[in-house]
């Protein structure tokens, strides 16, 4: 079960936001968001069951995802940076 004494909470929610805001501003081309977005769908069923292995297993996979659009060049540097911490914050919550 997630950590429910955290003050700091990141959901798929937050980090679909961030996901939109980087496409709108061309720091993250259309592929790589739809490409997030599509592994974060199936994260948030997850955290709606409250399912804390499923979650960090996925968000780790989500990771990895972002690891590849960095290497491709489909992610600026500094959006790569705020998803990487936001999902290595949510990763923590869950696990």
């Amino acid at each position: 079960m997630r950590r429910n004494y955290l003050v700091y909470t990141v959901s798929t929610a937050d980090l679909n936001s961030l996901i939109e805001a980087f496409r709108d501003s061309d720091e993250l081309k259309n592929d790589a968001a739809r490409k997030l977005s599509m592994h974060l769908t199936a994260v948030e069923r997850f955290e709606n069951r409250e399912d804390a292995a499923k979650v960090a297993k996925h968000m780790e996979s989500f990771l990895l995802i972002l690891d590849q659009q960095l290497d491709a060049d489909r992610i600026s540097a500094s959006a790569y940076d705020v998803l990487y911490s936001d999902a290595t914050d949510m990763l923590a919550m869950w696990n």
